[in-house]
């Protein structure tokens, strides 16, 4: 079955998660990826979990997702003669991404203009903390600093303590899927007989068009003249976060139309009858909110989280349990839909990978390719491009691969 990006060569010039995700997000269906390394290799695979946690550059649980059904060369890009293969499969590719300092393409002689001019189909993605051009394009980011500026962090927590960074690399992530997207957009108007793009894809500005919850704060503030606070745990009751026997569970009951059936659930249908029931969840009384609270704590301690979201959900109530990775691995709703794919790498070994992000009805996704070894492909690409093989010699010697 043929797959939907099937023909497209990509160019990967990227490391750690942004980049690296963008370009999963097209090898996963079916473009053709090709990963340019460093000779050391990209700096994620240092980064665990490992097996074990025995670190090893090959077994790397991030590196491992992030890149799958890609091909690896090394290059060095400080070397001249690594800067002239570089251009050259660049001449080659659809599609490149990267993610270098700025003007570092520019000090290569690989920014767009030169690199378009005879290929004007040519799509170039740059993924940089601050973008191109502005005040702040010469600064470094970090995962925490960049959720901290692009917003999210200070929507996080507790009100009386520091904002709360999101898990793992939300920010990075978030701006690979929005290069993907963007790269899809710009080979749309190419496959329609249009020219390519340059992209500039800041990682700060994706956090700062991200969909979360400052889309209800701010449209709350544009009517109201009031923004939204961080609150306090348990501020709202039966609304937000709260402990279960075996974990944590988010259940959204408080002031909504199921209470009365949320009540029933946990045993005290007669506060019903309370003066306070019927109102929002905001204007209840602090004892009828303590009286709310302790039976619905008293039910989540002798309920297991799972059995507390089944059973408010069939009051139509919404809310989830709060899983952990053993919790997703485990699930039957994964398991039942086939999410977990398992990819057997030649160093790593057989593990199990999140094999998909949709499911489509004719283009069933193809069986995961595992994440190439360190420079697997670089002798095959070289000799693509004409390089004899007697020559790959000195270029090791020369540290150009």
């Amino acid at each position: 079955m043929t797959q939907m990006l099937e023909g497209i060569r990509v160019l990967e010039f990227a490391t750690n998660v942004a980049g690296p995700f963008a370009g999963k997000l097209l090898a996963d269906y079916g473009a053709e990826v090709l990963k340019v390394e460093p000779l050391t290799g990209d700096p994620s695979r240092q980064t665990g979990p490992f097996p074990d946690d025995i670190p090893h550059p090959e077994k790397s649980g991030l590196f491992l997702h992030l890149n799958t059904n890609k091909q690896s060369m090394t290059l060095n890009l400080e070397a001249e003669e690594g800067r002239v293969i570089a251009r050259r499969l660049i001449g080659h590719a659809d599609v490149v991404i990267d993610d270098f300092r700025p003007g570092l393409l520019d000090d290569y002689e690989m920014h767009y203009e030169a690199m378009s001019a005879g290929h004007p189909d040519l799509i170039m993605a740059s993924i940089t903390p601050f973008g191109q051009s502005g005040p702040w394009r010469d600064y470094a980011g970090s995962e925490i600093t960049l959720q901290a500026m692009g917003g999210p962090l200070h929507g996080n927590g507790a009100p009386n303590r520091e904002p709360a960074k999101l898990g793992g690399n939300t920010a990075h992530y978030h701006a690979g899927l929005a290069t993907s997207l963007a790269i899809l957009l710009a080979r749309f108007r190419v496959e329609a007989g249009g020219a390519g793009d340059w992209i500039d894809q800041s990682v700060y500005e994706a956090q700062a068009g991200f969909r979360d919850r400052r889309t209800i704060s701010l449209t709350a503030a544009a009517y109201s003249g009031l923004s939204n606070t961080r609150q306090p745990p348990g501020g709202r009751a039966a609304m937000g976060v709260r402990p279960a026997i075996d974990g944590y569970v988010n259940i959204f009951a408080g002031g909504t139309k199921h209470f009365d059936g949320f009540l029933d659930e946990i045993g005290r249908p007669d506060l019903k009858e309370h003066p306070d029931f019927g109102k929002q969840v905001h204007e209840y009384s602090a004892e009828y909110q303590q009286e709310i609270e302790g039976s619905y704590l008293a039910w989540l301690f002798a309920t297991p989280k799972l059995e507390a979201i089944a059973r408010t959900q069939r009051h139509g109530i919404l809310g989830g349990a709060i899983m952990s990775t053993e919790d997703l691995v485990n699930d039957p709703h994964y398991r039942g839909r086939g999410v977990w794919e398992t990819i057997d790498h030649p160093i790593a070994g057989p593990l199990e990978y999140p094999g998909r992000q949709l499911i489509l009805s004719d283009s069933p996704k193809a069986p995961a390719r595992p994440a190439p070894p360190l420079g697997a492909h670089t002798v095959d690409v070289l000799t693509q491009l004409g390089y004899d093989r007697a020559a790959l010699p000195r270029l090791r010697a020369q540290g150009v691969i």
